[in-house]
């Protein structure tokens, strides 16, 4: 399948364009927001090919695709009419119906507008930062080199100038003037202002003091200052005459949210900031061994859950105020814990496509992106992802236990975060104890893996010589009506045989029989759709009328569930066919053999003929027959 058929799945099994509120997407996931999730077919987006899972959280369906997930998010833009820079539009597809959220959602969903855009450049400069300081532990680098100053500039600009980027950020999600916001951001950061901060300066601004502080990266005062932006920019776009808005409402802003800023906004922040940098520390130092092994044991989930976003900004603003935060510092190992668990998956695996998803994934892993290894290893097969819990929770106790800190940025995972945890002072004992940290997390997980879950086996249908004998079968009518060539059902999915081989009825009777003795395999939600195996093997698709899943189970009964157990000629759905007709909907019934390539042979025994049910109407065989009915079907099908 490529890339653009895949979108164009997606976007129909969401619900269509029109379902559509608006779109983003992070590292591995594509973030809809959905009008109505209902209407999306969560189990058929699973089972594409290409994509991992669908999580549902924090008010967004969540696609994972994974590494591709670039790829694939520049395909469904244009499918839902937007350019792929078009940012306004992508948030805002559908202004009109506004969304009811509870306080998490609204929270979630603030935390990652903010913080979302961000984390990668944070990331990779904070991997820089810590690249440089290992080089100057090493004596590659001196401090005072161009090449080591240069660099710094790059690695250090987006952590100094804090304010401006996340003031750009803000703005969007409080939709408000990104431009404005950034200014604003570059006011705090002044260098005049912080010169004066240094230097012990008393200012005033119209006889009222300022109470200076330094506010290069910190983020708390920004965003709650481009909040403040967004109350006093709707407010003056009321009252100032239209004619004027184009420069007196920015004009206004600054000269009413600057001033504000400096005055009340930034020390209010700044003091608040200081106290939650506090108050996280005093509870870290209770405990510092018990908080690594519980936070860390349980992260993983919480990323599952999205309650992950929340510490975001603990973590900056950690380093904001102190200099370096150990919360992350206990939490980087889980990182490993996951990538060990996959490697004994893969390790193994007896499934080759299972093997080689595992193997891809821990890579991925290594390099600190782990919803591969979650949706696509871990978390399917459960006792994986407690194993690499558990060796997560001995190695985030470990970094507890040895105060290891992050200093100076932001690590998002992997390999090439490892140096940002070497302080000023060099590689010394928590720096050691954060790297046996690591160790431990993979060896535990890698360990318990290998000892205590289960290797993955090829699926059934994946497997020659299946413990399912595919054998020769004759196929009862499931209904009572005229039998119609596939090639004349007004649907290319079935006239074209992309589903398979088989025939149509034009049914004269409400009700489905199952045509041989088998199993449920599945029944569609909508109800206008039963898969079945039979015990010789066949898997036959009864898609009651074209279009019918637009009715959501309207006009129909089904008689029995997945897993359930049938006997030729048992009642299994009944449909009222007439009303489904007069609510504009093709009643024909295609019966599709969904698995035809396990048979030489595939014959219509009835063809262009009223029938009842009970009747023989297909024959599956491995024997070649080249009988004139025969030619006719496979010519049809």
């Amino acid at each position: 399948m490529t890339d653009k058929e895949l979108a164009q799945k997606i976007v129909d099994l969401v619900g269509g364009k029109s379902n559509v509120n608006s779109l983003i997407h992070c590292v591995t996931r594509l973030r809809f927001k959905l009008k109505d999730e209902s209407i999306a077919k969560t189990d058929d987006i699973k089972n594409l090919d290409g994509v991992m899972t669908v999580i549902k959280s924090g008010g967004q369906y969540q696609v994972v695709i994974g590494d591709k997930v670039a790829d694939i998010y520049n395909q469904v833009m244009p499918i839902l009419g937007l350019k792929i820079d078009d940012d306004n539009a992508a948030e805002n597809i559908d202004n009109n119906k506004k969304e009811k959220k509870n306080i998490w959602n609204s929270l979630v969903e603030l935390l990652s507008s903010l913080f979302m855009p961000v984390l990668g450049p944070l990331a990779s400069a904070g991997i820089l930062k810590g690249i440089l300081v290992l080089c100057t532990v090493t004596g590659i680098l001196t401090e005072k080199s161009g090449t080591y100053m240069i660099l710094y500039a790059a690695s250090d600009a987006v952590f100094y100038f804090l304010p401006i980027i996340l003031g750009f950020s803000a703005a969007k999600a409080f939709k408000t003037d990104p431009f404005l916001s950034a200014i604003i951001g570059g006011a705090l950061v002044y260098p005049n202002m912080v010169s004066a901060y240094s230097a012990g300066k008393a200012l005033h601004f119209m006889g009222i003091p300022v109470i200076l502080m330094n506010y290069t990266q910190t983020l708390i005062p920004i965003v709650a200052a481009i909040y403040l932006l967004s109350i006093v920019q709707k407010y003056l776009n009321k009252i100032v005459p239209k004619q004027l808005k184009g420069i007196f409402v920015p004009l206004l802003s600054l000269v009413i949210v600057v001033p504000l800023s400096f005055l009340i906004v930034g020390p209010v922040t700044s003091t608040l900031s200081q106290w939650l940098a506090d108050a996280v520390l005093w509870i870290y130092g209770i405990a510092p061994t018990f908080a690594g092994f519980l936070l860390a044991g349980i992260w993983q989930l919480a990323v599952l859950l999205g309650l992950h976003w929340a510490f975001i900004p603990i973590f900056l603003n950690n380093i904001a105020t102190k200099g370096f935060d150990p919360i992350n510092a206990m939490l980087y190992c889980t990182v490993f814990g996951q990538v060990g668990a996959a490697l004994a998956m893969s390790i193994k695996a007896k499934d080759p496509k299972f093997k080689e998803l595992s193997i891809s994934a821990t890579i991925s892993g290594f390099l600190g992106i782990t919803e591969p290894i979650i949706y696509g290893v871990t978390l399917p097969h459960k006792k994986s992802f407690l194993m690499a819990s558990i060796g997560s929770a001995f190695g985030g106790a470990i970094a507890g236990f040895s105060g290891a800190k992050m200093f100076g940025g932001f690590a998002s995972g992997g390999i090439f975060g490892i140096p940002m945890f070497i302080g000023n002072h060099g590689i010394n004992s928590s720096f050691i104890g954060f790297l046996i940290s690591l160790v431990v997390a993979f060896s535990i997980a890698l360990v318990l893996t290998l000892v205590l879950v289960p290797s993955v086996k090829p699926s059934k249908k994946d497997t020659k010589g299946s413990t399912t004998e595919v054998t020769d079968s004759s196929i009862e009518s499931p209904l009572s009506g005229t039998v119609m060539p596939l090639s004349s059902v007004n649907d290319e999915v079935f006239s074209k045989g992309f589903m398979g081989k088989g025939v149509a009825i034009s049914p004269t009777l409400g009700e489905v029989y199952a045509p041989f003795d088998g199993e449920v395999v599945s029944v569609f939600p909508t109800k206008h759709a039963i898969g079945l195996k039979s015990n010789a093997g066949v898997e036959l698709l009864i898609h009651i009328g074209l279009d019918t899943v637009n009715l959501k189970g309207k006009h129909f009964d089904t008689q029995i569930k997945a897993g359930d157990t049938v006997k030729s000629g048992q009642l299994i759905e009944k449909f009222d066919y007439k009303a489904i007709q007069k609510d504009g909907y093709d009643i024909t019934v295609p019966i599709i053999i969904t698995n035809s390539n396990d048979f030489k042979d595939i014959s219509v025994l009835k063809s262009n003929q009223s029938i009842e049910h009970g009747d023989d109407l297909l024959n599956a065989s491995n024997q070649n027959n080249d009988d004139e009915i025969n030619s006719t079907v496979t010519s049809h099908a």
